[in-house]
């Protein structure tokens, strides 16, 4: 019986001491979010990003992916974001990156 309470405090420790990143959002990779361009259809973004986070109810041509997550380095919470407004054929008019370095 102390064998096996000894055992239950220890993985309860140890357990406590693994550190699991926080991450809330999409997976937004910075390579494959430079391939989007304007232009592209809906569908073929999603195939890259997959889902939005974000609907936007009033302005249903508008969709946001959002990322929120704990650098490793710093430990501080980052976020990043990217918002797609398709046109009537539902093709990307105007693509608005944040919290992504610059590669022009």
């Amino acid at each position: 019986m102390r064998t096996l309470l000894l055992l239950i405090a220890l993985s309860t420790l140890l357990t406590a001491c693994l550190h699991e990143p926080i991450h809330q959002g999409n997976r937004l990779d910075g390579n494959e979010i430079y391939l989007i361009q304007k232009g592209d259809s809906k569908f073929s973004i999603e195939q890259k990003l997959g889902t939005p986070s974000l609907n936007n109810t009033l302005h249903p041509n508008r969709v946001t992916y959002y990322e929120e997550f704990e650098d490793e380095e710093s430990g501080k919470l980052l976020w990043r974001s990217v918002e797609i407004v398709y046109d009537s054929a539902l093709r990307a008019q105007k693509i608005t990156r944040a919290g992504f370095e610059d590669k022009k």
